[in-house]
């Protein structure tokens, strides 16, 4: 990893919207039905990100527009608004089934997310409507969102990506068959499709002998450019040495790794935004 690189892109991200990209929002949203328009306009980081995340496509307009409506059409399907109404009648059952934390924060302010692969019970996740992952995980990437605008509110710094580390300890091949494969190429591909340009670094640690079999089945699922940021690392004690080289402090990081923190459930979350009944586009009470 290039630090300059990464110091670069760090204060490109933090970089408020430039007069350039304010005409490039105005056709972004232009792409949106207009009964949604406004209600996605109410967060200009989400629009923002799908206007940088496309400012490279060769046809940048095309590429754009055609994200910008297919994110607009897949909100309306899974309910997006009004996410924080109310949990989903399987949602425990989901994240008992692929528990995730929220862990610290890295030295630019990005949000750490950790998912650990032998807590996660494929067998059950497969038995999951797809609707109901779309609105699960749909629900639990925007609790991601709120939880970076309102580190950005509190720090007046603009970050809206967040570093994944998976723990690989547990991976098989019998993870990956039939509708297992179908699950968790559903979960593993939402992120990027409907919240582009929010993924900062990606860390693949403890990875086991099967691992680049498994690869070659994983790496054509996901975006080049989120291929780019992922780095796949031996041990846990290697990931430790590495990940605190690459800005992040260790009391960051997750204790089963070595680091300092212990984690928050992504669940307990998630009901806190329930229980508030936090609205789209709004600050913390």
């Amino acid at each position: 990893v290039n630090a300059d690189l990464q110091e670069k892109t760090a204060v490109a991200e933090a970089s408020p919207i430039a007069a350039e990209e304010e005409s490039w929002c105005t056709i972004a949203l232009n792409a949106v039905p207009a009964d949604q328009r406004e209600q996605f306009a109410a967060v200009p980081q989400d629009v923002l990100c799908v206007v940088r995340g496309f400012a490279n496509e060769k046809d940048r307009e095309k590429a754009t527009t055609e994200a910008m409506a297919m994110i607009a059409a897949w909100r309306v399907k899974v309910g997006y608004y009004k996410f924080f109404e109310e949990m989903h009648p399987v949602a425990r059952d989901f994240h008992t089934w692929w528990p995730e934390k929220i862990y610290g924060l890295d030295g630019w302010g990005h949000m750490l997310q950790g998912v650990r692969v032998e807590e996660i019970d494929s067998d059950k996740l497969s038995k999951v409507e797809e609707l109901d992952i779309d609105k699960i995980q749909g629900q639990k990437m925007k609790a991601y969102s709120v939880y970076k605008q309102d580190l950005c509110a509190k720090t007046g710094q603009q970050r809206y990506k967040h570093t994944l580390i998976v723990d690989l300890t547990g991976l098989s091949m019998g993870m990956l068959a039939g509708s297992k494969r179908t699950v968790l190429q559903k979960i593993l591909s939402l992120g990027s499709t409907y919240y582009p340009e929010t993924m900062w670094q990606i860390y693949l640690i403890n990875s086991p002998m099967i691992f680049r079999a498994v690869w070659a089945i994983l790496k054509p699922w996901l975006h080049p450019i989120t291929v780019n940021k992922i780095q796949i690392i031996g041990t846990a004690k290697e990931a430790l040495k590495k990940m605190t080289q690459q800005n992040i402090p260790a009391a960051s990081l997750p204790t089963w790794m070595g680091g300092g923190h212990p984690g928050k459930l992504t669940v307990d979350y998630v009901h806190e935004l329930v229980h508030a009944q936090r609205l789209h586009g709004s600050l913390p009470a």
